[in-house]
């Protein structure tokens, strides 16, 4: 534990000085963009250290915790903007079954201390009649605003657990201020280029991230894990979780690139990166060609591959062929809940507003880069929904 706080602090302040220059072929940077971003790393320091500080009194106060068991947990990968986000919402519905991390969890608590304090005082608020919750609703409101459509964003929805990376600084995320840092974008890469101690150090402090939640939240009940940043991580994550079960979204490279773009783009022009022509844009397609490979061609394990289309038209089939394949039932009161769930699904409208990769407007740019979507290799040219069909049997066959 202490080896790993050292080095994520040694890592932070490099990656601090580092991000203070910039190659222009990713965007200006001004001097107004380096003082905020100095503004904003003196003002993260406390947050950071104060988390570490739990973390090790979690060591003293809660060490039970390490003998906690994670069980066939699951996880949903996927390319960016795939749909992964409300397949682990609609799933995390089932809340007999399945425990996810919140979002109030991922960047108010990722230790057990800190869980169990906001829990207390939570609970304390309910009993003089929720005042304080009320204020955090309507904080929550105005906050997170900007993000509806794009990805909704409430504290006590389910959440992208690679957040729980942020003290030791491996959330994808963070390339937006640390554009150039190759620890950043190694975990774009994780399969096959972050070297063997970074992944036992990064795999380690996600392991006990996820048994912190279950000593905490979990009641007997399996996790449940989302992660699109995870595309390149499959193999780590079947090694460490030997027994783990997969599901992959799927959709199509000339529809989730423009959207991933475009989800971007707010954060990028506030750290002054520029999406519509230049490296960055190049980096993000490369990124995805290697997803769409990993998961198509490369992926360790049969996984049943959902597509986006299809949650939106039949969100309720998708899930009673995923319930199926893991040989678990659907309760009735899960059942109601995925009447309501289907209902949204048909009318909910993305906000996110779409961005081409320069001049790559045309099919064939997409075509050209992503032959694992867009053709099986074995049929020359086959659609994508072969390959859907093709990797569902396999699963079907090693059930």
């Amino acid at each position: 534990m202490l080896a790993t706080f050292l080095h994520s602090l040694k890592l932070y302040c490099q990656l601090c000085l580092q991000s203070l220059k910039r190659r222009e072929d990713i965007g200006n940077l001004t001097l107004g963009g380096r003082l905020v971003r100095i503004l904003l790393y003196l003002a993260f320091t406390p947050i950071l250290l104060f988390h570490w500080l739990c973390l090790f009194l979690d060591e003293i106060f809660f060490r039970g915790y390490r003998q906690q068991i994670i069980e066939k947990p699951v996880f949903i990968l996927g390319v960016p903007r795939s749909g992964t986000t409300f397949l682990h919402r609609t799933m995390a519905e089932d809340s007999r079954r399945y425990s996810s991390v919140s979002t109030w969890e991922v960047f108010l608590a990722p230790s057990i201390l800190q869980r169990k304090i906001v829990l207390f005082v939570a609970g304390i608020d309910r009993l003089i009649g929720s005042p304080l919750a009320r204020i955090v609703r309507w904080l929550e409101t105005k906050l997170f605003k900007g993000l509806e459509g794009v990805h909704d964003v409430a504290l006590e929805a389910a959440e992208e657990d690679y957040l729980l990376l942020l003290p030791i600084l491996s959330c994808f995320i963070l390339f937006l201020p640390f554009p150039e840092s190759s620890h950043i974008w190694n975990l774009a890469r994780f399969d096959w280029q972050a070297d063997q101690k970074s992944k036992q150090r990064i795999m380690s402090f996600y392991r006990a991230s996820l048994q912190k939640h279950l000593y905490v939240h979990g009641k007997g009940r399996c996790y449940l894990s989302k992660n699109a940043a995870f595309a390149s991580w499959p193999k780590a994550l079947h090694e460490t979780f030997p027994d783990a079960r997969f599901i992959i979204c799927m959709r199509e490279p000339h529809k989730a690139i423009p959207s991933l773009l475009g989800s971007l783009e707010g954060g990028a022009r506030f750290f002054q990166l520029d999406l519509s022509k230049g490296r960055m844009p190049d980096m993000l397609v490369g990124m995805m060609q290697k997803y769409y490979q990993h998961l198509l061609r490369e992926f360790p394990v049969p996984a049943p591959i959902i597509h986006m289309a299809e949650l939106k038209t039949d969100v309720s089939g998708v899930i009673a062929s995923i319930y199926a394949g893991f040989g678990d039932e659907i309760t009735p009161e899960y059942a109601e809940k995925l009447v309501d769930l289907k209902q949204q699904a048909s009318q909910y409208r993305t906000q996110t507003q779409a961005i081409q990769p320069g001049v790559a407007a045309q099919v064939d740019y997409y075509h050209s880069r992503f032959p694992w979507y867009y053709e099986a290799p074995e049929a020359g040219n086959t659609s994508a929904d072969s390959i859907t069909n093709t990797r569902q049997n396999e699963t079907q066959t090693h059930d």
